[in-house]
């Protein structure tokens, strides 16, 4: 499958992870509900193999049942265009065999822990009539971001229900050789004490970077696990403890009568191979058996001719005799014959890369891998030059038996694409479709009045031109706004007025208010005391004018003033009431870059209400301000500033 294919309509293809038996796994983006998963798909050279697809769909009845945080779950199972696909959860991480590769040595306790996870993977999926058959570090994924470390068991490809009973003993024989038990060696069919062993082969792995028993071929390490004992591990690993070598060795007994019975009664013993009061537990010594098969090697034939003949004198072989060796010859030669072409039907060749060739070219290449031409199919492609391959299915390097057929995707040559009106149209609308295309689009921008910002107003290929889009230059001229010089205004001198008249004023000259009040004994009660900038002087459009407003006289000097008359005229009398403190308060009046920022102050202390505005301004950004409070002795003062007719602070002073 390639990438960017969309299995089933909901999956997308993002890479390929690996390759199995009978079927390919890929990461793909599950765009229903965006995460990641891994998509196994049926190779397309057995997708007419009805054994196969059986055994493929056994997969996903298998293990849909099963629903275990050590297990890599079945998602979805499916059938895209006569392909069957299960959808399995993705476990971003490496497998134990890389794992154990890159972490060694490994702590007693992890490897424990490591264990303990796999066995109750493997026991929930015997108390669900399933024998996993393929156990190996390879089938088992880690999830390093979790602390501790978590692994799951994955691949029941061949897995099989205890219910099933007609697969053949071929079948039985699937696993491999490196972790395969005595009984499957010798053609038994697979138990849960099979699976016993394997996780045993695994422990050895975890404790010593390698398996137990290697050879150059299958046969070799068959022979090894049916006939040598266990390597010492002590030897390796002085360090090991008793009872771990232990679970080791019980697990890897011949005889499966002297191995754990269950994968669960293995958790158990793991559980405490650890702990201090088990240390000196003597070793396990299985007990030999000796009703396993013996292996015989036969003489030569050579020798055993030479042999006859130096033992016998030659005789004259009668003409009946050389029609019954003939007979006998025929026939066998004849199995021979046939049992190399099924080896030789069965053999693989993997998918060479044809992109870009001619079909008479592929054609040459795909006989001398031992392919031939399936069905060709044509597209458009804006690379490839008409009559050459674009891609071909299934894809380069992926792996088909002998004589398979591959489908080839030929070239039609460049699409053409008839240039639209794009002049009146914003170009934030059309950008992303025009690169998509594969234009290159180069952008001018003009000042104008005459359009909106954005707007496209020249296009350097004109409407209704077909052209092929790879990579040609398109350029657009877009219009954008005129930059303005502001305004100069000259401020009036705004003496006698009243608040009023300069706010019509300040709305007419396009100036920003801002208003602040003051006790003033010379100028009358809401006429101005003072302005910024002075009268005359002059100020951009929109730039702040501030004005002081007259409160009128000060009643705290006018009392002060009557108590120093009443005082020079009585002598007798003592002052009974204390004077007013000035007491500050340093706030900072956040700015909203939201919205208007237009701000109004109240206090109340002597002098002030809470209901009568202190001050009105206009920030540009966190302005800070000092507000001055007139407070007798034990006096609380309080302040308000509020944006919008809503609070945006406030608090109290004390005097």
């Amino acid at each position: 499958m390639e990438k960017g294919y969309l299995v089933g309509g909901r999956y997308e293809i993002l890479g390929t992870l690996g390759e199995g038996g009978m079927a390919n796994v890929y990461l793909a983006n599950d765009t229903l509900l965006n995460r990641k998963v891994a998509v196994k798909a049926l190779r397309y050279d057995l997708q007419d193999d009805e054994s196969v697809k059986k055994r493929f769909g056994r997969e996903a009845k298998a293990t849909s049942g099963l629903s275990n945080p050590n297990i890599v779950n079945v998602l979805d199972v499916g059938n895209d265009d006569g392909v069957q696909y299960i959808v399995i959860e993705y476990v971003d991480g490496p497998n134990l065999k890389k794992y154990i590769r890159t972490h060694f040595p490994i702590p007693y306790r992890e490897v424990v822990d490591i264990m303990k996870q796999i066995c109750m993977a493997v026991s929930d999926a015997h108390e669900h009539g399933i024998i996993h058959r393929d156990l190996k570090p390879e089938n088992i994924l880690v999830d390093e971001k979790k602390d501790p470390i978590q692994v799951k068991v994955s691949d029941f490809g061949i897995a099989l229900a205890l219910s099933e009973r007609s697969i053949t003993r071929t079948n039985s024989l699937l696993g491999s050789v490196h972790y395969m038990s005595p009984e499957q060696i010798k053609g038994r069919s697979a138990t849960v004490l099979s699976d016993i062993y394997a996780l045993g082969i695994i422990l050895f792995e975890l404790l010593t970077k390698h398996v137990p028993f290697t050879g150059d071929t299958a046969v070799t390490v068959a022979l090894k696990h049916s006939k040598e004992e266990m390597p010492d591990l002590k030897k390796i690993d002085p360090n090991i403890p008793q009872p771990l070598e232990n679970a080791v060795l019980k697990a890897t007994a011949k005889d499966p009568d002297q191995r754990y019975q269950s994968v669960r009664e293995m958790c158990d013993d793991l559980n405490t191979c650890l702990m201090p009061e088990r240390a000196d537990e003597p070793k396990f010594i299985p007990t030999p058996i000796n009703n396993l098969e013996e292996t015989r090697v036969m003489e030569p034939l050579d020798d055993a001719v030479e042999k006859a003949a130096s033992e016998k004198k030659p005789q004259k072989m009668s003409r009946r005799r050389k029609m019954i060796l003939l007979a006998s010859i025929v026939p066998l030669v004849l199995i021979l014959f046939i049992v190399a072409m099924v080896m030789k039907s069965n053999q693989e060749t993997t998918v060479p890369d044809l992109y870009n060739l001619t079909v008479k070219q592929a054609n040459v290449i795909l006989k001398s891998s031992n392919l031939s031409v399936g069905d060709l199919s044509k597209e458009n492609d804006d690379d490839v030059e008409a009559g050459h391959v674009i891609k071909s299915i299934p894809a380069k390097g992926l792996k088909l038996k002998n004589g398979a057929k591959v489908n080839l995707v030929v070239s039609l040559g460049a699409t053409y694409y008839k240039m639209p009106k794009l002049v009146g149209k914003q170009y934030e609308d059309i950008s992303d479709n025009l690169k998509r295309r594969g234009f290159k689009v180069k952008v001018d921008y003009k000042a104008t009045n005459q359009y909106d910002a954005g707007t496209i107003i020249k296009q350097s290929i004109p409407s209704g031109k077909k052209v092929v889009t790879k990579n040609k230059s398109l350029t657009l001229t877009v219009a954008k706004i005129k930059t303005v010089k502001p305004k100069v205004v000259k401020v009036r001198d705004l003496t006698g007025y009243n608040l009023k008249s300069i706010q019509d004023y300040a709305s007419e000259t396009g100036l920003t208010l801002n208003t602040s009040y003051d006790y003033s004994d010379d100028i009358e009660d809401g006429l101005l005391i003072s302005q910024t900038p002075t009268a005359n002087s002059t100020i951009s459009q929109g730039g702040t004018l501030s004005v002081v407003i007259s409160k009128g006289a000060d009643p705290d000097k006018s009392s002060s003033n009557d108590k120093d008359t009443s005082n020079s005229d009585s002598s007798d009398n003592s002052s009974n009431s204390s004077g007013t403190n000035t007491v500050t308060k340093d706030i900072t009046i956040p700015y909203d870059s939201s919205g208007n920022n237009n701000v109004t102050i109240y206090i109340s202390d002597a002098t002030h209400s809470i209901g009568t505005v202190y001050k009105t301004m206009t920030i540009t950004g966190d302005t800070p301000v000092t507000l001055s409070f007139n407070l007798k002795d034990g006096q609380t003062g309080s302040y308000i500033v509020e944006r919008n007719n809503k609070t945006v602070l406030g608090g109290s002073v004390n005097g």
